[in-house]
């Protein structure tokens, strides 16, 4: 019984948390219903009222709890019996009276009223609800007696799921006519919460019923081989669909692919209810070999289901010629002799090193304004196979500290499938099963640049242990700050030798024009604030060098390009 179930995992959390200092108490909580079946006027002048606490998710009565009845000014106290029946008496009151059932709730149950306005001279009446299995789902038919004797009733019947606090009208029918509950009407597969309502008339009192039931349903698997005659070399392609009854696709249901007692291959259904297996000959081994597929749906309420069963023919390996032995084998010293030539470069010792002037920007040392993507340098291995890994990894790091970025975000697009990731205090992040495609990916940080990229998948792992470097925004700043004040310095040189700290004070004493001025303090905030600058100061601060580098006073050199 699933209240029985609920109060014992509530014992067993209770106690573990008292068992360790500090552990939060996890309570489990059960909700319950009250249902009225009598409250009528008995022979020996009294008024019977009878009822049943229930569960309401499975429907059945809850023991050995405490009632209390409030009917006009009286009121009873009374305990539920083992299959959570109770009943009291009061004495008769004329006319119409309210009554309210309550029960208070318990350390595992979530407390219950019903109340309503019933006269006990009017005739009692009782729905009871059967459910029968049909073809498309249950066949419910409500019977109606009153005072105990059979009767007809107009009756409304509604529906809903099991904790569902209102239900919706489903049906209106007398009782004794069958009705069925298809998936259709029902809207899908799972449990359901009915209840049959009598609204009562001059003569019979007003009168309900519940019942909760599970609707099912079979599942279909197809399978379909590439070929039924395979070489010992070749790859065998297994494809297939799982539906449901309605023709409606199974999605992440659990496939395996099995070969009599041996289980070859796992996958899962996609949105379509689609699979699909790649397994080659040599694992299925030489000779006739059947095959089967069954499909395990994720829900409880769609039925497992096996695939007719296939054979395919895998024929013996062939022995390869020694001369196209030697010749593979001839081929591939010959790559792998190529390919660590290309690495090497031996030829790269012969070249004439460009000086200083000639290198491009950012190739010198101390240049930090350089972010983007390194990739990763697969192995030789790797190399010689075709593309193959769909997932993308690595750290993101600071370019001046060289030091890891924890808590940025890396944002992977792929038309409108979109996936991110926060990187770990290491600053590392992990992407898996990456769709195929050129995906944009773009990496964000509080005070540095953002950088974007495009990730080709699949690939041969150079994709895999990659760097991102990130420009902090104030680093970017002073570098643009380098065209409006290194003019000033009494040497150009000095620019790698000074530190930020002493180029801004020596700018401060050589009275600098207005706009140089202005550039300066706006550099002080950006660069030595303890404040992160955000991404958006960097069209401001180009400005602002422009500004200065225009009022520059007669008779100065021209600043170099930064």
């Amino acid at each position: 019984m699933r209240w029985l179930t609920l109060i014992l995992v509530g014992i067993l959390a209770t106690s573990a948390a008292s068992a360790v200092r500090g552990a939060p108490e996890v309570q489990i909580r059960g909700k319950t219903r009250i249902a009225i079946e009598k409250v009528r006027k008995t022979s020996g002048n009294q008024i019977e009222v009878i009822g049943q606490l229930v569960d309401l998710m499975t429907g059945e009565g809850v023991p050995h709890q405490a009632i209390t009845i409030r009917l006009g000014g009286l009121t009873a106290e009374t305990v539920t019996s083992k299959d959570g029946h109770f009943e009291t008496y009061f004495p008769v009151v004329p006319g119409q009276q309210p009554i309210e059932i309550l029960f208070t709730g318990g350390t595992f149950l979530d407390p219950a009223t019903h109340s309503e306005v019933i006269d006990p001279a009017r005739q009692q009446v009782a729905l009871i609800i059967r459910s029968d299995p049909s073809a498309n789902g249950i066949t419910l038919t409500v019977a109606a007696t009153v005072d105990d004797a059979p009767a007809t009733l107009p009756l409304t019947l509604m529906m809903g799921e099991p904790d569902a606090p209102n239900l919706e009208p489903l049906a209106t029918l007398a009782s004794g006519a069958p009705f069925e509950v298809t998936r259709q009407n029902a809207k899908g597969t799972g449990s359901r919460r009915v209840r049959a309502v009598f609204a009562g008339d001059s003569l019979r009192q007003s009168a309900a019923a519940e019942l909760t039931f599970d609707l099912t349903a079979a599942t279909t698997t197809t399978m379909t081989l590439s070929d039924t005659d395979l070489a010992y070399e070749d790859e065998l392609v297994i494809s297939g669909r799982v539906t449901d009854e309605d023709n409606q696709p199974v999605a992440r249901a659990a496939i395996t692919l099995a070969s009599g007692e041996r289980r070859l291959a796992q996958s899962a259904t996609d949105e379509t209810g689609a699979y699909r297996f790649e397994i080659e000959g040599e694992v299925l081994g030489a000779g006739d070999i059947g095959l089967q597929v069954s499909a395990d749906p994720s829900t409880p309420y769609l039925r497992p289901s096996r695939a007719a069963p296939a054979a395919v023919h895998v024929n013996a390996p062939q022995p390869v010629p020694i001369a196209y032995t030697l010749a593979a084998a001839l081929a591939t010293a010959l790559a792998i002799v190529g390919f660590f030539v290309a690495r090497a470069k031996p030829w790269e010792r012969f070249r004439r090193k460009p000086q200083a002037a000639d290198a491009p920007d950012g190739a010198g040392e101390g240049d930090h304004t350089a972010g983007g993507l390194v990739t990763n340098r697969p192995g030789i291995v790797s190399t010689l196979r075709r593309a193959y890994d769909d997932g993308f990894s690595g750290a993101v790091r600071d370019t001046v500290r060289a030091r890891p970025v924890a808590g940025a975000i890396v944002r992977l697009t792929f038309g409108e499938d979109t996936r991110e990731a926060e990187t770990a205090p290491d600053g590392t992040f992990t992407f898996d099963k990456l769709a195929v495609g050129d995906w944009k990916c773009e990496v964000l940080a509080p005070g540095h640049i953002t950088e974007r990229f495009a990730v080709s998948i699949p690939h041969r792992g150079e994709l895999r242990g990659v760097r991102v470097d990130l420009v902090p925004v104030r680093e970017r700043v002073f570098q643009l700050y380098r065209r409006a004040a290194e003019p000033v310095l009494p040497e150009t040189r000095l620019w790698g030798i000074w530190s930020p700290r002493q180029i801004v004070d020596h700018v401060r004493t050589k009275q600098p024009s207005p706009a140089l001025a202005e550039l300066t303090d706006f550099v002080e905030e950006v660069y030595f604030s303890p404040r992160l600058a955000p991404e958006t100061v960097l069209p401001t601060a180009s400005e602002r060098v422009d500004r200065a580098v225009r009022e520059r006073r007669p008779g100065r050199p021209p600043a170099p390009p930064a």
